[in-house]
């Protein structure tokens, strides 16, 4: 039997869904137990999640003792849901907090094998599908408690529901009311994202499929002239033309609409759309809340999430996430390996096709109307993150699929298989040395520099390299030099399976042995470390008592009160004066010299309180870290005062 045959047998029936379910689950599920609460948003995310647990309001959404006015509940309810069940706000442990991230990226791999099929068909929705779920992007992100890994999967979900009433017209009102039910969850996840996303798609494809390629490029014309003021400054005309420039965007994004609406109202599939179960389905999925939330916040909700999040998203670099247009661009390269070896032919083999202008390509013109609109907002979008632009990698996976089958099939695109092979080994390099010995030492040497309160020999003495994990990355590289011969040599099937294994092995590498065991870059656990040495943690085995009261002085990371409990104390909050006896009588502190707000005598001004009210002091051996979510070095002393003298 050939290997197309041996393809077309594994991507029938129910079986397919199981493989590309379990790909994915089981190449991301170590991480969730291995990696350390990433700074800063999975901390809150998580934080937020247990809070919910931990007041029985599901409603308000909190951080500590501040609301968090910028995302909708969604993601929360689901975390603490799978926390509930499987573990306890008390555990503290952010495994809890990841599964709904891992089950989503694997129901997203299937989603997007479901919408291909109709696309593309099964062989190359199979292919393009296993390789999105092994993904740099998509498994890191799946193991963080954070939305983007549930909305992935919701947003496939949605257009494939579009796709299955559009294209094959098949079980139209159910379709109309999945779309509907994706776009609300999809909301209840992220805002409008999911709309977005899925009005983006539908819109460009028909209006080039209608009116020619000009017609659709006018959504992204409009796009990019809604953000053009972020880029450029006119001095004192600035606000008049940024204005000016925001009303010519909307207007050319309106007649698109339009154009998109006259064009479509009388199309069968469009009055299934608009059936009144589906949008009164939405409204009711997402308004209670809403209204509730805005009630319960006195209105400060919706100002939070589009007066200041979306805003700052939209106005300028949100929280200094900034970059010029082709930030993502250049960055997919290496967070879309493996499938970044076919990318180009993919590229390639679509604009061949369209360019025929063949019905049967119709699939292919669809995944393209997908991927340009999104990545092109996302592009111009101020506010830039490698994440932003995953809800457009089913599309350009299954476009790898697409030009697999095609040359399988006998296309030879020799010179895009080269372009894409040295593209490839560029991104592979790039993860290569970053998690490599001579990596870790080179970024090392420059962290090293920072420290102003130790010597950075001290510090060296303390951060040893890790060589252990390098077997990983052995693997990974073979792997991946297997899948460039077997596509140079158009032994598709092998490259096929090599570029699949080969990214199994590169998330594997960072996520259970590479960042785990660097632990110089992990301030929280080294805190806690510190923290452990003088009995300061909460629930600490071997110790007699723990601490009544926690605080961090010089330090605020929200992974530090995630694990260590919702009233640790962190700056601006925390202090250095002493509680009396009554009110803690164990008190501990982890105070990090490298912060300007530290006094030089921190420790001395609490061991003379502890003096002042007869009680035992005691302090921790330095730590040294290097906190990765804002640059900054770190030295490490805990101190902890127990009531009475020591020994009583």
């Amino acid at each position: 039997m050939s290997n197309l045959n041996a393809i077309d047998r594994i991507s029938k029936g129910w079986k397919a869904y199981v493989v590309l379910f379990f790909l994915t689950f089981l190449t991301a599920a170590p991480g969730i137990f291995t990696m350390p609460v990433i700074d800063r948003d999975e901390a809150r995310f998580a934080q937020a999640s247990k809070q919910m647990l931990e007041t029985g309001d599901y409603i308000l959404i909190r951080e500590q003792d501040r609301l968090r006015n910028k995302k909708p509940a969604g993601i929360h309810w689901l975390q603490a849901g799978t926390t509930a069940i499987f573990s306890s706000a008390e555990a503290q442990q952010i495994w809890s907090y990841r599964i709904p991230s891992l089950v989503g990226a694997a129901l997203a791999t299937c989603a997007a094998f479901w919408v291909g099929i109709p696309l593309i068909g099964r062989k190359a929705a199979f292919i393009g599908s296993a390789l999105l779920g092994v993904g740099f992007m998509m498994i890191f992100e799946t193991n963080m408690s954070k939305t983007d890994s549930v909305l992935l999967a919701i947003t496939t979900f949605g257009l494939g529901a579009l796709v299955y009433l559009k294209f094959w017209f098949y079980r139209p009102k159910l379709m109309s009311v999945l779309f509907w039910f994706a776009m609300a969850f999809g909301f209840l996840l992220k805002g409008p994202v999911t709309m977005m996303v899925a009005f983006f798609a539908l819109v460009y494809y028909c209006l080039w499929q209608r009116r020619g390629f000009k017609w659709a490029n006018l959504l992204v014309l409009g796009i990019f002239i809604l953000f053009l003021d972020t880029y450029f400054y006119f001095g004192s005309a600035d606000k008049i033309i940024g204005y000016v420039g925001k009303t010519i965007a909307s207007a050319i994004l309106g007649i698109v609409a339009l154009r998109w609406v006259l064009d479509e109202k009388d199309e069968g599939w469009f009055r299934i759309l608009l059936w009144w179960t589906g949008p009164v389905l939405f409204v009711l999925m997402v308004l209670p809340w809403f209204l509730w939330i805005q009630a319960a916040t006195d209105g400060a909700f919706f100002q939070g999430a589009v007066g200041k999040d979306l805003k700052d998203k939209v106005v300028g670099a949100s929280e200094g996430h900034g970059g010029l247009p082709g930030f993502h661009s250049l960055f997919v390269w290496i967070m879309f390996i493996p499938a970044t070896l076919f990318l180009i032919p993919a590229l390639t083999v679509s604009l061949k096709k369209i360019r025929h202008k063949l019905p049967i390509d119709n699939g292919v013109v669809f995944l393209v109307a997908w991927a340009i609109p999104t990545w092109a907002l996302f592009e111009f979008l101020p506010t830039k993150l490698p994440h932003y632009t995953l809800p457009a990698y089913p599309a350009l996976a299954l476009l790898c699929g697409y030009a697999i089958v095609e040359m399988m099939k006998g296309a030879n695109l020799f010179v895009s298989r080269v372009l894409s092979v040295l593209i490839f080994c560029l991104g592979a390099g790039v993860f290569a040395l970053v998690a490599s010995p001579i990596g870790v030492s080179l970024v090392q040497t420059e962290a090293l520099t920072d420290f102003k309160t130790v010597s950075a020999e001290l510090v060296a003495e303390q951060w040893a390299v890790d060589t252990s994990h390098i077997i990983y990355l052995a693997i990974f590289g073979a792997c991946s030099a297997i899948a460039i011969f077997g596509l140079l040599a158009r032994r598709f099937n092998a490259s096929i399976v090599a570029a699949i294994i080969s990214g199994i092995f590169l998330t594997l590498h960072y996520r259970v042995a590479f960042l785990p065991q660097e632990t110089w870059l992990q301030s929280t656990p080294v805190a806690r470390l510190a923290l452990g040495e003088v009995c300061g943690l909460p629930q600490q085995t071997k110790c007699d008592q723990t601490p009544d009261l926690i605080q961090a002085y010089g330090y605020a990371e929200p992974s530090f009160y995630f694990t260590t409990g919702t009233s640790t104390r962190v700056t601006p909050q925390s202090s250095l004066v002493l509680p009396s006896v009554a009110d803690a009588p164990v008190a501990a502190w982890v105070i990090n010299f490298e912060s300007q707000i530290v006094e030089e005598n921190a420790v001395e001004i609490l061991r003379e309180q502890a003096k002042a009210q007869s009680r035992c002091f005691s302090k921790s051996s330095p730590h040294y870290a290097f906190n990765y979510a804002g640059g900054d070095p770190i030295h490490f002393v805990a101190v902890r005062i127990d009531e009475g003298p020591c020994g009583s």
